[in-house]
């Protein structure tokens, strides 16, 4: 299957989309910066998207003794939040500004501090070595060099740091056409998400075009990915690779509720995420 032609799209073409596209704008119908916006938007990652109604432990049991972190692509802060509330010295950047000015109201508004800056996850503004543990959850999968983003991840990483990332996965169904045609025809009308034109997400001739069009029907940028792919990238970049899960399966596109056990199963086997847990080496 033919991938975007990511060159062809510039960073500043999906910059643009995601300053006036801000995350859960669309789908959270009231003010967007408001206290309710983002307790809203907190509620439906742990309780709808993560599938267990509470944070997923997987995200955060490996940070261990780390003292710096850095939140790559914060969106409006949701990972900023967590990682202040467990009292650790947070940076966060984001290509868009929205993003980060977002961020930084909803750390005014829930008493909180950490570093926030407008950045492009393919040149990190920091120095080499600076930070012990990177999140980037649902990012880089949004950029058009992908593996520079995983070589800025090293570079800007101490000796022994680990990074927790995540992107969107080419599943069983995203890698067979056949059954994706036959969930479109037969689900297509009533599995989708409101906003930013996402109603026709499943009507994409590709895995790379379905995954786009889950964050917008204007998203210039979305690609998915295996995990030898992502693997073969981690090589070059000289991260270790320690392990990876699938994760994010949002069932309020589902036309009925489901009880929590299912919602986790669909979260272990069909995430929309395949995370991975990688380490720069000691050099």
């Amino acid at each position: 299957m033919k991938r975007n032609n990511c060159s062809e799209l510039s960073i500043d073409r999906v910059k643009s989309f995601w300053d006036s596209h801000p995350l859960f704008s669309g789908e959270y119908e009231g003010q967007i910066g408001s206290e309710e916006y983002f307790t809203v938007h907190e509620r439906t990652i742990i309780e709808d998207i993560m599938g267990g109604g509470e944070l997923d432990d997987r995200f955060v049991a490996h940070i261990g003794n780390s003292k710096s972190i850095l939140d790559i692509g914060c969106g409006p802060g949701f990972w900023v939040r967590q990682f202040c509330q467990m009292g650790l010295d947070v940076h966060g950047c984001d290509l868009s500004t929205t993003a980060v000015e977002l961020t930084k109201k909803s750390l005014s508004l829930f008493n909180l501090h950490a570093d926030i800056r407008e950045a492009n996850a393919e040149e990190l503004p920091y120095e080499n070595n600076s930070f012990d543990y990177i999140n980037c959850q649902g990012v880089i999968h949004h950029t058009p060099d992908t593996p520079k983003c995983i070589r800025e991840f090293y570079r800007v990483l101490k000796p022994r740091g680990l990074a927790c990332f995540s992107v969107y996965h080419k599943n069983m169904f995203l890698r067979s056409p056949h059954l994706l045609r036959s969930i479109s025809t037969i689900c297509g009308k009533s599995l989708f998400l409101k906003g930013r034109g996402r109603e026709g997400m499943l009507r994409g001739n590709n895995p790379d075009e379905i995954v786009r069009l889950y964050d917008g029907k204007e998203n210039p940028i979305g690609k998915s990915f295996t995990v030898k792919e992502i693997a073969l990238m981690l090589d070059s970049a000289n991260l270790t690779f320690l392990k990876s899960w699938k994760s994010y399966f949002p069932s309020r596109v589902l036309p009925v509720s489901i009880p929590r056990f299912i919602q986790r199963l669909l979260n272990d086997y069909f995430g929309l995420l395949v995370v991975f847990l990688v380490e720069k080496p000691d050099v």
